[in-house]
């Protein structure tokens, strides 16, 4: 389809909602400057495509995430791509084309095509080294605005790429600046301090914290039980900051779900290093972490809608997939005390599943790894009834000895029962713990039916064709 003038102007309100509250750099006045001169001056148009493509790509989710759509964002990309011309020998970077590359590196990464979206965004971070942004000699004669602004655009690349280093293992280059962004009264408070609230979480991030992320198994390991909770402390500080400042529901998204994928990384850094206890009473070093975070991001994600959400684009998708899929591990190999408890994890779980699954930018190779574990679980729950009611068939619980669930799951339940598909009435809500708590045969009957409220709950989660 042809793209006029008046296609890309179309986008700019979508793209200051959805795009410039996350990456504040080209303003309103200046899109709708390069579109006017789009058609006569190639570098401007080949920017224009990214712009395009970019908004399309993050303002376009759900129902309005259609073949159609990602045709042409695919399409805009490519043309970018295609008149983006080579760097000649009287190249100068500049602002727009850095954040051209940031711009086709975000199109990239919702595709999958992650070699090709870390070049683009090495793309971007070696124009804004040719900037001098960290010098503060070459950016002193610079308007304030100006200087806060390519602040923004180093902090910007130095975020993507913390981001890429964690999920594909890869190398991060570009050091930290000394400070936050200068304060700038040309654009609004809310995206200021929505900005630098993210770029506080990816500090974090820092060269120890990839050191450990990236180390072999040859290295002196940095990760020990004083690192892991002065990371959980540093990531929980801002909270408070988080809570004090007028941001919107999207930005808050952002913050949030980044912050508790931040503290399951540290998790997992220290259950690589065996630092984990089921008795300690610090969250950040105990087993069952991931079971709480999954109780408390279930209320944070009920506070928001899903636009709010998935305004992120794959970024987002990926760290609820690596949240959701460590809690899942630890249901399959870490046994509640109480059938209760278990009920809760598995509600908690089936409804943080269900979300992500429903995500349209998760890729297939995640999504089947997710319905594994779900299929895990559910073998892990087989429906019992009482073997007075048939006695011809004789108990068996269908668990090798192998199985966390298997003694817990007999304690629970009483040596009385055998696994079939039915034979249980079901059950509206769950049974009260004074009750599950009592002996004799009343309680072991409670207990079956508790059980296998989890068992059908289990059965009935069928997201194989969502």
């Amino acid at each position: 389809m042809p793209y006029g003038q008046q296609f890309f102007h179309d986008l700019i309100p979508e793209y200051m909602e959805g795009v410039y509250p996350v990456q504040p750099v080209i303003t309103e006045l200046e899109l709708r400057q390069y579109i006017s001169v789009m058609d006569t001056d190639q570098d401007i148009r080949s920017f224009v495509y990214a712009f395009a493509a970019c908004t399309l790509n993050l303002t376009r989710f759900g129902d309005k995430r259609t073949e159609e759509v990602l045709h042409t964002i695919e399409t805009l990309m490519n043309r970018s791509i295609e008149t983006l011309r080579p760097p000649m020998a009287g190249f100068r970077s500049s602002v727009m084309k850095a954040m051209q590359s940031m711009f086709i590196h975000n199109c990239l990464m919702s595709m999958q095509a992650s070699d090709a979206a870390f070049h683009y965004m090495r793309d971007a971070i070696s124009g804004i080294q040719l900037l001098r942004i960290d010098c503060a000699d070459a950016v002193d004669s610079l308007p304030p605005h100006e200087r806060s602004r390519r602040q923004r655009l180093y902090w910007q690349a130095y975020i993507h790429e913390r981001f890429v280093a964690i999920l594909d293992y890869r190398q991060a280059i570009l050091p930290p600046l000394d400070s936050l962004p200068e304060d700038d009264p040309t654009i609004p408070l809310s995206v200021h301090e929505g900005f630098n609230q993210i770029i506080k979480l990816f500090r974090l991030l820092d060269a120890d914290f990839l050191k450990n992320w990236l180390g072999n198994q040859n290295q002196t390991s940095g990760v020990t039980c004083e690192w892991v909770e002065a990371k959980s402390r540093e990531i929980l500080e801002g909270d408070a900051e988080i809570n004090s400042v007028a941001l919107s529901m999207m930005q808050r998204a952002d913050l949030i779900i980044t912050r508790e994928w931040l503290r399951t990384l540290v998790w997992r850094l220290a259950m690589s290093q065996a630092l984990l206890s089921s008795r300690t009473s610090k969250d950040c070093l105990s087993l069952l972490f991931p079971v709480r975070l999954s109780t408390n991001l279930r209320q944070q994600v009920t506070s928001m809608s899903r636009e709010d959400i998935e305004a992120h684009g794959s970024s987002i998708v990926h760290k609820l997939f690596e949240i959701t899929d460590t809690i899942a591990d630890v249901l399959v190999h870490v046994p509640a005390a109480t059938l209760e408890e278990t009920a809760l994890r598995i509600e908690d779980f089936l409804f943080i599943l269900e979300f992500v699954l429903l995500l349209p930018e998760l890729d297939p190779t995640r999504r089947n790894i997710l319905l594994e574990k779900l299929e895990r679980l559910q073998a892990q729950f087989p429906e019992v009834y009482s073997a007075s009611s048939s006695p011809n068939v004789p108990y068996d619980m269908q668990s090798p000895p192998s199985d966390p669930w298997y003694n817990v799951t007999q304690s629970k339940i009483g040596p009385d029962t055998f696994t079939d598909t039915a034979g249980v009435e079901d059950v509206p809500g769950l049974i009260p713990h004074q009750h599950l708590g009592q002996h004799g045969p009343e309680s072991r009957s409670l207990q079956r039916v508790a059980y296998n409220h989890i068992s059908r709950r289990l059965s009935m989660a069928n997201f194989a064709t969502v």
